[in-house]
Order: C-alpha cells, then sequence, then structure tokens
C-alpha cells in the first residue's frame, strides 16, 4: 500500500527533483527518512535543531544515506552561529561526557545517524534562538563529496531524535 501511494506521488509531482526524493526515499531501504540534500552518493536528511534557551548550545541530529565509497564529515557551519563542532558522547568512569571529534566517519553503503546520546552537532554562541518549526541554515563539509547546504527544522526541547 505505501509503495501505491509513493508511486501516485510521483505521477502528481511530475518534477524531477521531486520524483528522485520520492525514488530514493522508495528504494533507501529507509522508508522514514526525508532527504533534505543529496550530493554525489550522500543523502542527508531528517535534520532536526534543538535549543534550551538564548545564550546557551543548541544540537543538530540528522540522517546520512551513503549509497557509495566512504567519506568523512569533517566540519559544519552556520550563520546562526559563531562556533559549530562536530561532538560525540563517551563514558568515563561510569559518567557521560560530551567532547568535539576531528571527523565523523560515514562507511560506505550504509546509513549513519546523528543522534542525541551519540555523534551530533554543536552550535555554540547561537545569536538568535530559533522558533520550533524554523530553518536553521547548515552547510556540512565532507572529505569527497564538499560542501553540502541544509536546513534543520527547530524542535522542541525533547526532540532529540534524528526521526
Amino acid at each position: 500500500m505505501k509503495r501505491a501511494y509513493l508511486i501516485a506521488a510521483l505521477a502528481v509531482l511530475g518534477a524531477a527533483g521531486g520524483a528522485y526524493s520520492v525514488m530514493h526515499m522508495m528504494h533507501s531501504g529507509h522508508h522514514d527518512m526525508t532527504v533534505q540534500a543529496t550530493a554525489g552518493a550522500l543523502s542527508i536528511g531528517n535534520a532536526k535543531a534543538r535549543f534550551l534557551i538564548e545564550g546557551r548550545p543548541g544540537a543538530v541530529f540528522l540522517s546520512i544515506n551513503n549509497k557509495g565509497s566512504a567519506d568523512k564529515l569533517v566540519a559544519a557551519s552556520s550563520s546562526l552561529s559563531q562556533r559549530v563542532e562536530l561532538h560525540t558522547h563517551t563514558m568515563d568512569n561510569g559518567v557521560m561526557k560530551m567532547r568535539p571529534v576531528d571527523v565523523i566517519e560515514i562507511p560506505a553503503n550504509s546509513m549513519t545517524e546523528l543522534k542525541s546520546g551519540g555523534y551530533h552537532i554543536m552550535m555554540f554562541d547561537v545569536k538568535t534562538k530559533p522558533e520550533k518549526g524554523s530553518p536553521v541554515p547548515l552547510t556540512l563539509t565532507f572529505e569527497n563529496a564538499g560542501d553540502v547546504q541544509i536546513n534543520a527544522i527547530a524542535g522542541d526541547v525533547g526532540d532529540t531524535h534524528s526521526h
């Protein structure tokens, strides 16, 4: 039934870009991923941002579907933030700690999830806390795929997952 709706959506869309996105979701094996940008073999989607209060760091969570050879996310930036870092969580003597990382590996032919409790993107010195539902512009820089522009969607404080 889901496939029939997707095929009907393709017929209605008619536009090449829209058709690609719907076809990509249908064949990616991840039917719930909303593709927001593509670069080569990479599709980036489900980008959500969480901000607690103004002046405090915010976090971005997203999915990267790689249908090609391995790549690396090496940097991120945003016009809303003075400093953007790639981060992960680690256990240190039984205490969960967040720390910056230089790169996030994007293995070949795989789905990489940036989510709470794992790899994620931190935005520091955010100029203005975005309203719920508003776009949060980001530039993701990959070693091979280059720069990719996306808009994460500002969510609720408790909205920590990439789906």
